[in-house]
């Protein structure tokens, strides 16, 4: 009886061997993370031991047991199970949560409002934009996160820091590429920010002084195709230039320098926007200049006055 009951014991706990491969490769992708150090990677190395382990208890609990230590056998071989038992059960209580949240059950669905902004409008788009991060039904997230801006009006400017203004949050977590490029989740966040700002939602003036983030907010308002490389080569070179050889404004060039682009501006504003004060300095000492829509822009007047 105790051979049986012990068998089934260490069944129980080897099933935790099963997802080994996954938990391997999890291991290996946090040990070789930017930044990790070798005391922070002891944990994930120690974690790739762990089928060594089991194998190691199960070894002393069969010798316990012939020496009739059965209480210890038992005692070495619940070690795994107990590991199993608990994995399980968490597993279980996120599917449970997980299916809940679709169901809408719950004060917050899919996630319970944690967030101590105490502001609706805020707590929404975060939630929107882990949605957006983990693809988890972005598009009824971002009409979640507008609908709760319908029903508190007065809050779409009211900033909380450290997100700032709803818009402000909206925009931080918006990735576009320098030439202009977007692609997969960013189309979502792009929904969410011309959502907030076809409902009257704005930057605090200190908010916009941030140039690129007023880019961004240009970026996610522009409809159509990037014609920045036939509107102005000169710019379009600029904002795909990689850095390597020194950047040098070519003589066929010289009339493109006060040239603006529909989305990235005149040359100097999309150096300024690309923080190259190299490429800037070529263009100022070339003759170029912002024009007058961007001087009058406090993003990039300010991005212009830090160069100086």
């Amino acid at each position: 009886m105790n051979r049986s009951g012990l068998i089934a014991l260490q069944v129980v706990g080897g099933l935790s061997i099963l997802p080994y491969p996954f938990v391997l490769l999890s291991n290996i992708m946090s040990i070789a993370a930017p930044g990790r150090t070798a005391a922070s990677s002891l944990i994930w190395i120690a974690l790739s031991f762990y089928p060594f382990v089991w194998a190691a208890l199960y070894i002393f609990s069969w010798r316990a047991m012939k020496r009739g230590s059965v209480g210890l056998a038992f005692g070495l071989s619940s070690i795994p199970a107990a590991a199993t038992v608990l994995a399980v059960g968490f597993l279980a209580l996120s599917w449970v949560g997980f299916f809940l949240g679709n169901k809408g059950i719950g004060p917050g669905g899919l996630h319970a409002r944690t967030f101590p902004t105490n502001n609706p409008v805020l707590d929404s788009i975060l939630l929107a934009n882990q949605d957006i991060q983990i693809g988890h039904e972005p598009s009824r997230a971002v009409d979640r996160a507008l609908r709760d801006l319908d029903a508190n009006r007065q809050l779409a400017n009211v900033g909380i820091q450290p997100y700032g203004t709803p818009l402000n949050l909206a925009l931080r977590d918006l990735s576009v590429s320098l030439d202009g490029a977007v692609n997969g989740q960013q189309l979502d966040r792009i929904k969410l920010v011309r959502g907030l700002a076809s409902r009257g939602a704005m930057l605090t003036p200190r908010e916009a002084t941030d140039l690129r983030k007023s880019w961004l907010l240009r970026r996610a308002l522009y409809d159509g195709p990037v014609r920045t490389s036939e509107e102005n080569p000169l710019v379009w070179r600029i904002v795909t230039h990689t850095g390597g050889s020194p950047f040098s404004i070519r003589p066929n060039e010289l009339p493109l320098l006060n040239r603006a682009t529909t989305l990235h501006g005149t040359p100097l504003y999309a150096a300024l926007l690309d923080n190259r004060p190299d490429i800037c300095h070529a263009i100022i000492n070339a003759g170029g200049r912002l024009s007058a829509s961007e001087q009058s822009d406090p993003a990039a007047a300010a991005a212009l006055q830090s160069l100086n």
